[in-house]
């Protein structure tokens, strides 16, 4: 596979997300509002109007499949707006392809960190039996909520991941 700029770019920006989020556990405004920026230029001047309506669509939809999770409480703006700028490269094809794989990636993640932070047996007691109360008919006493303040999951690091792999999956160029 041959990265163009555009790939070039983005992985720049998602590698700057990534250390934001890792060290502060934020990703800054000027970082994702700079990407989406970049996105929309350099579709707009590679493919014109039909590049613009590229990267609209993918900054729309990557803003649209993420902001829900945002209302919900389960993922901070930054990580949306992180989202919204892969879309503004990715388009929207690719967008819905990488959503799916940064959604695997960050629930694979949260279950690292909740093992770490709360011990791998009683993650997995706990996770087991959400399993049996969802797949079973008959009624399963679902274990307490793990104790304690949820970890927080540097949610970039799935955006990454995930759009590194959504390349493999919906290969570009």
């Amino acid at each position: 596979m041959r990265l163009e700029i555009t790939q070039i770019v983005l992985l720049s920006i998602l590698a700057t997300a990534v250390a934001y989020d890792l060290q502060w556990r934020r990703i800054p405004n000027w970082l994702t509002g700079s990407a989406i920026l970049i996105g929309l230029s350099l579709h707009t001047v590679t493919n014109q109007l039909s590049g613009l309506m590229f990267s609209l669509e993918g900054i729309a939809l990557g803003l649209g499949l993420f902001v829900i999770l945002y209302v919900c409480g389960w993922m901070g703006a930054g990580d949306v707006k992180l989202f919204a700028a892969v879309g503004s490269f990715l388009g929207p094809a690719q967008t819905i392809s990488a959503a799916i794989v940064v959604a695997l990636v960050g629930g694979l993640l949260a279950l690292v960190i909740l093992g770490f932070h709360q011990g791998w047996r009683r993650m997995g007691l706990w996770l087991w039996s959400w399993v049996q109360a969802v797949t079973l008919t008959r009624s399963v006493q679902v274990l307490a909520p793990l104790q304690g303040a949820a970890p927080k999951v540097p949610y970039a690091v799935a955006v990454g991941l995930g759009t590194i792999g959504s390349f493999w999956w919906y290969p570009l160029g």
